[in-house]
């Protein structure tokens, strides 16, 4: 493979400052590039312009692609930042439009869907890539929350494409939710047996990777400051707006769920 050859920084000046000031005596550019003086030989703008022509063609020059922007399309997805839970309802703002993996247990009720974390309190709301609410969720009156971000410049930044795999990871998610939200409990099995799958699920913890959606910092610190007999503004995420923070869910891993016992379902 030929190396890259650069054409003369000088030459490439020369042109320019020619091409500028259109001159038609190249004895005008001398005095700027002192050490170029084979331009003396050139009579005009024209033939310098064929004389930098002349020396590309002759050179085995290699033209360098140029680098592919971040999160372009095509490009590989951008590698998910990995927090807790405690960290995005810390400062949500901070994880606006990012790919992160978390861990957490998932609460549903008939009108809340929300991802918890022992370590804190507060909650980031669950949702899912494809839009399909979670097993137990029926109903919700939802916030003004906005999706995607903005630059420097206050351009809008479209939200991170997220889509949700249903796959054995999810199933098993999906399957201890269902069993929960239908309050199968308590299981009758014979205790010699291995526990069962299908009864008497008290919590589901799993690994989750998707896009952190959250309104502004000052939402946030508005929030923080509401005293709880306030009307909500609905300015957040999920039921309400009540939430500072939603997970939009494209990947699911290693599910937990135990029984009301503390046993660990298979």
């Amino acid at each position: 493979m030929p190396k890259l050859l650069r054409v003369p920084t000088d030459l490439v000046e020369a042109y320019a400052i020619c091409f500028l000031s259109r001159c038609s005596n190249t004895k005008r550019l001398m005095a700027p590039i002192p050490n170029f003086r084979c331009l003396i030989q050139l009579r005009s703008c024209h033939q310098l312009r064929a004389h930098i022509a002349l020396l590309l063609l002759s050179l085995p020059i290699q033209v360098a692609s140029p680098a592919a922007p971040q999160n372009a399309p095509g490009n590989a997805e951008p590698k998910p930042l990995e927090v807790t839970a405690c960290e995005i309802l810390k400062n949500p703002a901070a994880f606006n439009n990012k790919l992160v993996k978390v861990r957490g247990y998932v609460f549903i009720n008939f009108e809340y869907s929300l991802l918890e974390d022992k370590g804190c309190s507060g909650a980031i709301w669950f949702a899912l890539a494809d839009d399909t609410g979670a097993p137990g969720l029926q109903a919700t009156v939802t916030g003004t929350g906005k999706t995607g971000a903005k630059n420097s410049r206050g351009k809008r930044i479209p939200p991170i494409t997220v889509k949700l795999l249903r796959d054995s990871n999810f199933e098993k998610l999906e399957h201890y939710l269902k069993v929960k939200a239908e309050v199968r409990t308590p299981c009758f099995d014979d205790p010699e047996r291995p526990i069962s799958p299908d009864c008497d699920v008290s919590r589901v913890t799993a690994t989750f990777t998707g896009r952190i959606d959250s309104g502004y910092k000052a939402v946030h610190e508005g929030h923080l400051r509401k005293s709880p007999d306030e009307k909500p503004n609905f300015k957040g995420f999920g039921q309400m707006g009540l939430f500072d923070a939603q997970l939009v869910v494209g990947l699911v891993e290693d599910v937990r769920a135990v029984d009301s016992l503390g046993q660990v379902k298979p």
